[in-house]
């Protein structure tokens, strides 16, 4: 967790994703976040709703969208402000030394900030100026700020200085960051914690998330990889399953979800294709997942999915076996889950492309992937 205060985002991005594999591991488990040594506040820092926007209209698909960015560039100064009120308890005196030991008598002793409620205020041309880590430094030197306020400020500050115009690299990571924070706090805290901490503050989060899976919107992997795993962290709440299902329509051939799994299947069996295989494997683990659930089985195979994975199998490209097979694992568990999914499987040719790609498997394994190319 101590990465977690780095000041390069790229650092920050793969921690996060470092933490996310175990906590998808360990979906659920009590202790999960103990033996993570998973720090609440600040992944709760790293998953708030960025403040000043919802005022504006802004949504997560405007800051990760090229066609939102005239949008957040046209914002009120005062949306990139920084106010952050933090609570003082202590009282001390803040004496002054001078050579010998001794305080002049008429020099009288100088006060720190006194107890109570504090405001602290970072304006636009501030922000501009100087790095974030430098802005910090000086507020520290006269706020004794805690850990936790520390590093609340800290994001605060990061998110306002992002939505300067110019900067739309660092607001990507930040929202990469933030959607991979949020997968986290989803498979490592319960659904009631989740609830009071996410989901009062924000009840639309779910649908905003997958709106980042649209297609034609311009939205980048790297974010798109992070939003479904946010979607799968949610799923796993028992109380937000369905409206997982229905934020991605699920059940629609063109759904967002369907859709978004026929452009990657089109797109990966181009060989030149640059699709991370990051994002494949969050594709296919999200699929796979619902589709062990009863209710979302029958939508996504019901929506098409069947002959989709028939696609799968097809592709026979040497740097696409691991997508291949973890689509088998897949097709297993739906024929075998699904009463109309064999049916479905034989229409499309399953039966005939499987033979085919078994005697592929074979010569990739007696040739080797180089002269399998070749030949």
């Amino acid at each position: 967790m101590s990465l977690l205060l780095t000041s390069d985002l790229d650092v920050l991005i793969l921690a996060l994703n470092l933490l996310l594999r175990p906590a998808q591991q360990y979906s659920a488990q009590p202790a999960v976040s103990t033996a993570l040594n998973i720090s609440t506040p600040r992944l709760l820092s790293l998953s708030k709703r960025w403040p000043n926007l919802r005022e504006h209209g802004i949504s997560l698909l405007d800051l990760a969208s090229p066609s939102g960015v005239p949008q957040v560039d046209v914002l009120p100064g005062e949306a990139r402000d920084v106010s952050f009120v933090y609570y003082k308890t202590e009282y001390k005196e803040k004496e002054q030394k001078f050579e010998g030991g001794d305080e002049p008598p008429s020099t009288p002793r100088k006060p720190t900030l006194q107890p109570g409620s504090i405001n602290i205020h970072v304006d636009e041309e501030t922000l501009r100026k100087k790095d974030v880590m430098e802005i910090l430094a000086d507020i520290l030197e006269a706020h004794p700020l805690s850990d936790d306020d520390k590093y609340e400020l800290l994001c605060r500050m990061r998110v306002a200085k992002a939505l300067v115009t110019g900067n739309e690299v660092i607001r990507e990571k930040l929202l990469v960051i933030r959607l991979l924070a949020i997968a986290i706090y989803g498979h490592t805290h319960s659904e009631n914690q989740a609830a009071s901490s996410l989901f009062l503050y924000e009840p639309d989060l779910t649908t905003h998330i997958a709106e980042l899976l649209q297609l034609d919107r311009g939205i980048s992997a790297s974010v798109q990889t992070a939003a479904i795993a946010a979607l799968d962290s949610i799923a796993r709440y028992r109380g937000r399953i369905q409206e997982v299902l229905g934020a991605i329509n699920a059940g629609v051939n063109h759904g967002i979800l369907m859709s978004l799994l026929r452009k990657t299947i089109l797109d990966v069996s181009n060989p030149e294709s640059k699709v991370p295989n990051s994002f494949i494997d969050a594709l296919l683990a999200f699929v796979t997942y619902l589709a062990q659930h009863a209710g979302g089985g029958n939508m996504i195979v019901g929506a098409g999915l069947v002959p989709l994975l028939v696609q799968i199998i097809e592709n026979k490209l040497a740097q696409r076996l691991q997508m291949v097979s973890k689509a088998m694992q897949l097709v297993d568990n739906v024929l075998y889950g699904y009463a109309n999914a064999f049916q479905l499987f034989s229409n499309a040719r399953g039966v005939d492309i499987l033979v085919e790609r078994i005697q592929v498997w074979t010569q990739f394994l007696c040739l080797g992937p180089a002269d399998l190319m070749s030949s």
